[in-house]
């Protein structure tokens, strides 16, 4: 399980005597224990005012003066980091298609909406957001765009999945733990924008479910901006968060999409999104960002080599690898099934975490859909392109899963493309199956890529 340290360590509550007098109001703010850079907020550059419940700026977001002098690109690095988006950092308005996934024309119509009234919160956060739709209609994308838009004009944003946030709170409790319970629980609580992806009860405990309803019980008595995403009926939710969902005064509902018959919800899966139809070799630029090294230059142009010639003769596997998120891993994957596609080549492309989603629905025992005949037609696909693997919610069902996928695609030899941020030579030797397979140089090659966040550009 990832630790949370490091992402909230610009985050807590302690007093001072006095906020700075640009601000034209006394305002408590955190401070940092180290002494160098600005005093007043302890550099971060933004304070989050501890004032009661009512006050007109309670759960507001006050820049500081510091902020001014701080580079643009050394604040949107401070900001990603903590935004805690990891993979969805590079989902934006702009790289989402508008009407959602070649779905039916009801769909389109609701992520429309759904489209327009997110981007309309992310210019002005403001209460709750609601996102409700099923599994694969955009949700998590849309809660993801909210976030990127919101930290790209300055708004500290945090984004976390409800089961991991659970994870980390009952984690926290250990003796182990280099975070304390109640610091994580006050620091997520009076985050200046809070994204909660997945809220649900029906795998909550008891114990789960108060501590996300204490969270969102003071979110909502101070109207903090708070964007909560389900899968759910409203109506099976808990009767507290079903009551705050249903307030008009507190929250925006909007629905992504309704339940699709299984055939068009595994067409709109396997097919590469329309956001990132403008990835493809004429548009990969192997300089990589303005300033970099030569040896980002030739690491990019062997990648962009390797990937075309890959694109002309599939054979095997090819594994793009890179720590860092923006190197170009999907860019060079979804060029190669552009270009295949263009030759008359059926491509299965799926983003992984949003696959497991889908499967794990899939297999659910109140879902009609035929998981036997879905999960094989991803793992038997003539060419399957996996993007952002290592990444997906890890759990024993998902693992167990991508290991069939990976084993039945080594044994009968079948294309594949994996994109990812984990370097399987690391796993391999803690023992990891999958990262075994994906590393054995008899069935592909794992190519690094060394090169910065393309987005981060100035």
């Amino acid at each position: 399980m990832e630790n949370l340290r490091d992402v909230l360590a610009n985050l807590g509550t302690y007093n001072t005597s006095k906020a700075a007098g640009n601000f034209g109001i006394d305002i408590p703010f955190e401070r940092d224990d180290d002494n160098s850079g600005c005093s007043i907020c302890g550099n971060r550059g933004w304070l989050t005012p501890i004032v009661p419940t009512g006050h007109p700026d309670f759960g507001s977001i006050k820049a500081c003066i510091c902020r001014e002098t701080m580079r643009e690109d050394e604040m949107a690095q401070r900001l990603l980091a903590y935004s805690n988006l990891g993979y969805l950092s590079k989902y934006s308005f702009e790289n989402i298609a508008e009407k959602g996934k070649n779905r039916s024309d009801e769909n389109a119509s609701a992520f429309s909406d759904a489209f327009k009234k997110s981007s309309d919160f992310a210019v002005a956060p403001k209460g709750w957001l609601v996102l409700s739709g099923p599994h694969g209609s955009g949700k998590t994308h849309l809660a993801a765009a909210i976030a990127n838009r919101c930290i790209s004009v300055g708004k500290p944003t945090f984004f976390i999945y409800v089961t991991d946030l659970i994870d980390h709170l009952r984690y926290s409790f250990s003796p182990d733990s280099e975070l304390a319970y109640r610091e994580l629980f006050d620091q997520v609580k009076n985050s200046p924008i809070l994204i909660l992806d997945g809220v649900s009860s029906r795998t909550s405990t008891p114990w789960a479910q108060e501590k996300l309803i204490q969270i969102l019980n003071h979110r909502a008595a101070g109207k903090m901006p708070t964007v909560v995403t389900t899968a759910e009926k409203i109506s099976s939710l808990d009767p507290f968060i079903k009551s705050r969902i249903e307030d008009s005064e507190l929250s925006q509902l909007i629905v992504t999409g309704v339940l699709d018959k299984p055939e068009s919800q595994i067409s709109s899966l396997e097919t590469v999104p329309n956001g990132l139809r403008r990835m493809n070799f004429e548009s990969f630029d192997i300089r990589g960002r303005p300033g970099s090294t030569q040896e980002t230059r030739s690491s990019l142009e062997n990648a962009f080599k390797t990937a075309r010639a890959y694109s002309r003769n599939p054979e095997g596997w090819l594994t793009l690898f890179s720590p860092t998120s923006g190197s170009g891993k999907t860019h060079l994957a979804v060029a190669i099934a552009s270009a295949m596609e263009q030759d008359g080549k059926k491509i299965f492309f799926a983003f992984v975490p949003e696959l497991m989603d889908y499967l794990r629905s899939a297999f659910s025992p109140s879902n009609s859909m035929n998981s036997g005949k879905i999960f094989d037609e991803v793992k038997r696909s003539s060419m399957l392109i996996l993007d952002d693997l290592g990444v997906e919610r890890d759990s024993e069902w998902s693992q167990e899963r991508l290991y069939q996928i990976i084993v039945h695609r080594q044994n009968y030899r079948l294309p594949t493309v994996i994109t990812t941020r984990t370097d399987f030579t690391i796993e391999a030797r803690r023992g990891s199956a999958t990262a075994s397979r994906i590393q054995d140089s008899s069935s592909g090659q794992v190519l690094k890529i060394d090169a910065p966040d393309y987005r981060l550009s100035v």
